[in-house]
């Protein structure tokens, strides 16, 4: 049993198989020999087993009338589990008085179970002395007490199993030693083997076995070395009473030609299996070495028939050492660390010893063998309490024959067997990559299990489990049957050890004939067949069934992931019945069973690169497999996945740290990752960023998810393919800020998940899958227990499949395009450019003309129409291709997309205008945005932004009010991948005259492009539908898709509004008309230099004064070529003070240019001024020595000298010139 804790040791009170011999009156009274067998079995040539048991019996009221283990003060066991016939037994045995040895042989005889061999009489007391014990595996080995008596066992004597009944004289006390005297001559059909490994397993005697014990909690080794003390435990259900022996008198009633193994002599001298024809296994059978199965595989692939009557068998695997006692004997030391229970390779050896399907450490180990690999059933259910049942359809099968399960008129009907017949511990058919080729199930029992296996055997919790029993032909003709019940053996013979006599039933009558059916198909009549039994001649069937797949129907198109549902007949036509069908999803390289037989059905989820190949085959009811399977090939379209629409178990883990969950998975095949997926239960909220990396953790594509549902599978593709190498492993993540992933545990545990193309490697514990980190990044480390987080990748063979379309430009079912883009298609592999082309039909199916390239760099279809594309028109665009092997593409590939309605779209910034910084090199995930506001009333249809290197992932565009309110909200396709990229909105949002508005888009990578400074000064378009105003503009906020508020630098993040109207364009503003009447200084003459060859940010003006009182209204200068940029005026006094400034608004491209004062400026007579602008560019007006004298206009005077000029920013000129630099007031004398 693999979780046994609960029972303290403790005397039995168990029933007596003397008790039990009362019941059996009536049963043995009848017995007699089968006509068809009344020869004399002792007669030449003898059946040994026959003869054996026509001898006189023993009363179990004097062989067994013994409490549990015995009386503790008289104990013993033989030096050997096993002795060949003509050898030596030799006993130990400690005795607190005389003694008397009597050995028997177990067997039929008459229904008494035992013969009496040999009696050994007035033995001595003999205390012995102390055993051997390590406290570090708790070992208890007794092997330095003595001999006490030996039994030269005769070369004459029938192999079998004995017992040495231990009486002290005076007051009886007794106890009793198992062992098995072998005939290794012999060539017997049945070789029985015990389950003695398991019997020391439970065995208590010292204090330790390995379930319980001293300080270590169990002991890690245990020693055949001591006295038996495996019949106190559990009521004797796992020692040779419980199991073997009724299967014994059952087989020896009937004459069967059977001799007699062990565990130990399985191992040591394993290649003796072969010279018999069936190998049994009995019972609780749950201790096997390596080389015990080595050597019983190699019997099944050399012919050998095995008959598993066992369960929880092959369950722990062990080795073996020497005693501990100082005689080093072989064989004498059983060995299971139980790492599985450990959690950690602890035994010191190399070997593993932990469960044989554990696969958690190996390689380097030699675990992850699982059972059902040899016996066809797992072990999955402890202390299970049922009754097989055999429904109808199996029931039909030949081993069935002649009972009631056989021929049932109800088609639906169920045959139920005896009690118990299940248990206490199960097996099951598990369809978990080892199950063997052509298994067929013989029954169907489900029911509560109080102890269900959750892992490779540590955890159990209650549950539900589904016990079958099965069959199998291995590929040399050896039929391998599993009882998967440790039980079986009690339909067959009343006599067992159990907890009380309501579990010792009659036997079953369908039971005991369907062990006939098996046997003899397996080459083993009987010889005394008991009455009511039916001899069963060996099957005769070589031929094999026929199946057909009758849905889907060949050529059927599925989309790659989805639920395929396989239906079909199969036919006999060998006499036999169809007992399987089973279904290849991989072409024939792996096979699960179909439900059903005749008519049967078969679901799974597609997958493959471009086609998949399902197959059926068919098994009947002697085991031959249809060698030639049906077959089906479908056609996929879409991606490949991993796990397509599968759904996790635990959909949500009770984990709510931020994680980043992974797969490692190798491409078979050259191709393209178009994006990841991740699947999405209860509580995994937040935003959540999904990557591949290579094996050495460099992010090779990123992105956030979009768009997600509350659950289920969620993806994220990619702005453009990744192209990755066969036979390289990458890593698919993404990030869970809220945990709540789904992990189904010990998925990539025991074998790589193969789904061609892609292949997730199993778990090992070096480089393990399902792998994670804490927090967002390169997930490294591996789950300890291989989950699976349902990370995924959507994958495009670029090797065996034809040529596919990736990406497109634009979208399929994209709006908006620009009325002279051209199209293009990225494909999966590299073309024949020669067979590319390109369709485009607009209304009423026209033919678009326009040219078709390919760029084999890029494996990019590019079309080029003639002319310009309509507004507001629906194109549907078709591309043909074939690859450089002549590969057409499965269908030609269509997509559509509407142009623009509009043919006037506004933007602030110029349609191809280019950021100073196209990457700002930060990949936090941020928004962007500006201000601006519409000069006429009109509607803004989208966003654009432009992306440089590094801002991947996904973008969202968003239209805010200047309070933050939403207007509207896009998600950006894939785009091109570099420059401008527009997003347009369901509906167009209505936008108001002068009204300031906020349009913004989420960088989920960041690497934004940036110009700082670029709104130090309010921006307005050149046709004057767009001003965006200066200052605190340019706007930012870190993290998930928000209103952008905080501002640096006035710095312009390249986002764009997209804005129509049908409004004329706002007039163009003109500078302020000279006042009227207004006295000036150079009147209306003009500069001979209107641009002087200089390029220098300067202050220039003129120093003057006014022979009378008055105002000055403002200023002029004036421009010539090249004097471009903001213009500042500023009056000053003599000595510097500032009196008046302004900005020259409007400004013409050359001559004069007026500032008027928001208020004149008074101004005393006589009294020296200065009138100056500034230039950032330079290039103003100069004539030279203008002002060498003094000039004067009217009231007005420059002295001379009176130029004056300043370098840099704007400041009082102080330079004195005689250079006229042409700046100007407007004065009006003083009424």
């Amino acid at each position: 049993m693999s979780i046994f804790r609960a029972v303290a040791t403790r005397p039995w009170r168990r029933p007596t198989l003397a008790a039990i011999a009362a019941l059996l009156v009536v049963i043995t009274s009848s017995f007699h020999i089968s006509p068809v067998y009344a020869a004399d079995p002792c007669a030449a040539p003898v059946n040994a087993i026959a003869c054996e048991n026509t001898k006189t019996g023993v009363d179990p009221a004097v062989w067994d009338n013994i409490w549990g283990a015995g009386d503790p003060s008289i104990q013993g066991f033989t030096t050997d589990i096993s002795v060949n016939v003509g050898q030596t037994v030799n006993f130990k045995v400690r005795s607190e008085g005389t003694y008397r040895i009597d050995i028997y042989r177990l067997g039929y005889y008459g229904g008494s179970g035992a013969r009496l061999y040999k009696s050994i009489e007035n033995l001595p007391t003999n205390l012995q002395g102390a055993c051997v014990t390590d406290p570090t595996t708790e070992i208890y080995d007794c092997g330095q007490w003595t001999v006490t008596a030996s039994w030269a066992v005769p070369s004459d004597t029938v192999s079998g199993v004995f017992t040495a009944r231990l009486t002290r004289d005076g007051d009886q006390g007794a106890s009793q030693i198992p062992f098995v005297v072998r005939n290794d001559a012999s060539t017997s059909k049945l070789y029985f083997k015990t389950s003695d490994a398991t019997w020391q397993a439970y065995n208590t005697f010292g204090g330790s076995n390995f379930y319980w014990g001293g300080p270590m909690g169990r002991a890690l080794k245990v020693s055949y070395n001591r006295p038996w003390e495996t019949r106190n435990v559990g009521s004797g259900r796992d020692f040779v009473f419980s199991n073997e022996f009724p299967m014994i008198k059952f087989l020896e009633r009937n004459g069967y030609d059977v001799s007699y193994t062990t565990d130990v002599d399985a191992d040591r001298r394993g290649q003796l299996i072969r010279n018999h024809q069936t190998f049994l296994s009995v019972g609780h059978d749950e201790y096997w070495s390596g080389p015990q199965r080595a050597h019983v595989e190699a019997a099944r692939d050399a012919g050998v028939n095995l008959a598993f009557f066992s369960g929880n068998e092959v369950y722990w695997k062990t080795r073996w050492e020497s005693s501990v006692d100082g005689t080093n004997s072989p064989y004498r030391t059983l060995v299971c660390y139980k790492e599985t229970w450990a959690g950690a390779k602890i035994d010191p050896s190399a070997e593993w010893t932990g469960t044989w399907r554990d696969p958690q450490f190996s390689p380097p180990s030699n675990g992850n063998k699982p059972e059902n690999a040899l016996t066809g059933t797992a072990y999955m259910s402890n202390n299970t309490d049922l009754a097989m049942k055999v429904p109808a359809a199996q029931g039909n099968n030949r081993f069935w024959r002649n009972t009631d399960a056989y021929g049932q008129s109800n088609p639906n009907g169920v045959v139920t067997l005896a009690p118990h017949t299940v248990g206490y511990e199960s097996d099951e058919d598990l369809d978990n990559g080892f199950r063997p080729a052509g298994l067929i199930r013989l029954s169907t029992t489900t029911g509560p299990s109080p102890e269900y296996l959750q892992d490779f055997g540590l955890q159990v919790a209650p549950g539900t489990t589904t016990h079958h029993m099965t069959l199998y032909k291995a590929p040399s003709g050896a039929l391998v049957f599993g009882a998967g019940t440790i039980q079986w053996a009690w339909g067959l013979d009343q006599s067992h050890d159990s907890e009380d006599t309501e579990q010792n039933a009659p036997a079953d009558r369908n039971i005991q004939q369907a062990t006939v059916n098996l046997l003899a198909d397996m080459g083993a009549p009987p010889t005394t067949l008991m009455t009511g039994l039916v001899a069963s001649p060996a099957s005769g069937d070589v031929v094999a069934p026929d199946t057909t797949i009758t849905s889907p129907a060949a050529g059927t198109k599925e989309v790659n992931g989805t639920t395929v549902t396989v239906t079909g007949t199969a036919v006999d036509s060998g006499g036999g019945q169809v007992a399987a069908v089973e279904v290849s999803e991989d072409g024939g390289d792996t096979w699960h069973p179909a439900d059903g037989t005749s008519t049967w059905t078969y679901s799974t989820y597609s997958h493959g690169a471009a086609a998949q190949v399902l197959k059926a085959r068919a098994v009947d009811d002697s085991g031959n497999i249809e060698t030639s399977p049906a077959s089906l090939t479908l056609d996929l379209t879409g991606t490949s996945t991993l796990f397509g629409k599968r759904v996790p178990e635990v959909a949500a883990a009770d984990d709510g740290s931020a994680v980043t969950l992974g797969v490692r998975f190798t491409p078979q095949t050259a191709g393209n990752i178009t994006g990841v997926r991740f699947y999405k239960g209860p509580g995994n909220t937040g935003t959540h960023r999904g990557a591949i990396w290579s094996s050495t953790g460099e992010q090779l594509r990123g992105g956030t998810f979009t768009d997600e549902s509350a659950s289920g599978w969620q993806t994220l593709k990619f702005s453009s393919p990744l192209q990755v190498t066969a036979n390289t492993t990458y890593t698919a993540s993404y990030y869970a800020p809220n945990g709540r992933y789904a992990a189904d545990e010990r998925f990539f545990s025991s074998l790589p998940w193969t789904r061609y193309p892609l292949v997730a490697p199993r778990g090992t514990s070096t480089t393990g899958n399902g792998v994670f980190r804490t927090g967002n990044g390169f997930p490294v480390e591996n789950s300890r227990t291989s989950a699976n987080y349902y990370v995924d990748v959507l994958f495009v063979d670029g090797d065996t499949a034809p040529p596919s379309v990736l990406v497109t430009t634009p979208e399929d079912t994209e709006r908006g395009l620009d009325l002279d883009a051209n199209l293009s298609a990225l494909f999966s592999k590299p073309l024949n450019g020669s067979t590319a082309a390109v369709t485009l039909t607009g209304p009423g199916n026209t033919t678009v003309a326009g040219t078709t390239s390919y760029d084999g760099g890029t494996r990019t279809v590019t079309f080029n129409p003639t002319a310009n594309l309509t507004a507001g028109v629906a194109y549907t665009a078709t591309v043909t291709a074939q690859d450089t092997q002549g590969r057409p593409m499965s269908e030609p590939y269509s997509w559509t997309f509407t142009t623009t309605a509009y043919d006037d779209v506004k933007t602030l910034m110029p349609l191809n205008a280019l950021p100073q910084n196209a990457s700002s090199g930060d990949g936090s995930e941020v928004n962007l945005g500006v201000k601006f506001s519409p000069a006429v009333d009109g509607e803004v249809i989208g966003v654009r932004y432009y992306q440089g290197p590094g801002n991947t992932g996904a973008h969202i565009g968003t239209l805010y009010k200047a309070n933050g309110e939403e207007l509207a909200k896009a998600t950006f396709g894939a785009g091109t991948g570099s420059g401008w990229q527009k997003v347009f909105f369901a509906e167009p949002v209505p936008v108001t005259a002068g009204q300031t508005y906020v349009a913004s888009y989420w960088a989920s990578n960041g690497n934004y492009s940036y110009n700082p400074g670029f709104f130090n000064e309010a921006y307005t378009t050149s046709d004057r539908y767009l001003t965006a105003p200066a200052g605190a503009n340019g706007l930012y906020k870190y993290g998930a898709d928000d209103f952008p508020t905080a501002d640096w630098n006035s710095t312009n993040y390249w986002v764009d509004p997209l804005f129509v109207t049908d409004e004329p364009a706002p007039p163009l503003p003109t500078q302020p008309d000279p006042p009227a009447g207004a006295s000036t200084l150079l009147g209306s003459t003009t500069p001979v230099v209107p641009a002087f060859n200089d390029g220098s940010a300067i202050e220039v003006g003129a120093r003057f004064s006014s022979s009378v009182a008055g105002t000055v209204r403002g200023l002029r200068f004036y421009k010539g070529e090249g004097n471009g940029g903001a213009h500042t005026g500023t009056l000053w006094s003599a000595g510097g003070t500032e009196l008046a400034q302004g900005t020259f608004q409007h400004e013409t491209a050359t001559g004069w240019q007026t500032l008027i004062f928001d208020e004149p400026v008074p101004i005393t007579a006589n009294t020296s001024y200065v009138a100056s602008y500034h230039t950032t560019q330079g290039h103003y007006a100069a004539d030279l020595g203008g002002f060498t004298s003094a000039v004067s206009n009217g009231p007005l005077t420059v002295e001379a000298q009176g130029g004056r000029y300043a370098y840099g920013p704007s400041s009082f000129p102080e330079g004195a010139s005689n250079h006229n630099f042409w700046a100007d007031v407007y004065f009006f004398p003083a009424s």
